[in-house]
């Protein structure tokens, strides 16, 4: 069985790359998730809680664990970032349900961080 793409959404914004960071830190640290830095411009964000989400599957409910790249690059102008999930977060750790749950959470984020950042 192929493992499907990765879904993501691709945002630019208008500043430099340390400001930027900041902001994308920002939304995700009061939203609740933890934020890790992977290296230069890339961060790796996580919520939820892996032991209830092993333990409960799609029943973990709002502490359902998820997590996401996001790699942030400068362009002339701009800073350009690439927010990426895996299409199959959730499947593992909670089936069918555990999988649409982990999508709409995502593209619901992903929707809310555009709106932020008012990003085109």
């Amino acid at each position: 069985m192929r493992a499907a793409p990765p879904e993501g959404r691709n945002l630019t914004v208008a500043g430099d790359l340390p400001a930027v960071r900041a902001l994308v830190a920002e939304f995700f640290t009061d939203r609740g998730w933890t934020v890790h830095e992977r290296g230069p411009g890339r961060l790796e964000v996580e919520t939820g809680s892996l032991r209830r989400t092993v333990l409960l599957g799609a029943f973990a409910g709002s502490r359902f664990h998820l997590t996401a790249a996001l790699e942030l690059r400068e362009v002339p102008g701009a800073v350009e970032v690439h927010h990426r999930w895996g299409s199959g977060a959730g499947r593992a750790l909670g089936g069918a349900v555990g999988r649409a749950r982990a999508a709409r959470r995502h593209r619901e984020v992903a929707a809310a961080l555009e709106r932020q950042l008012g990003a085109g």
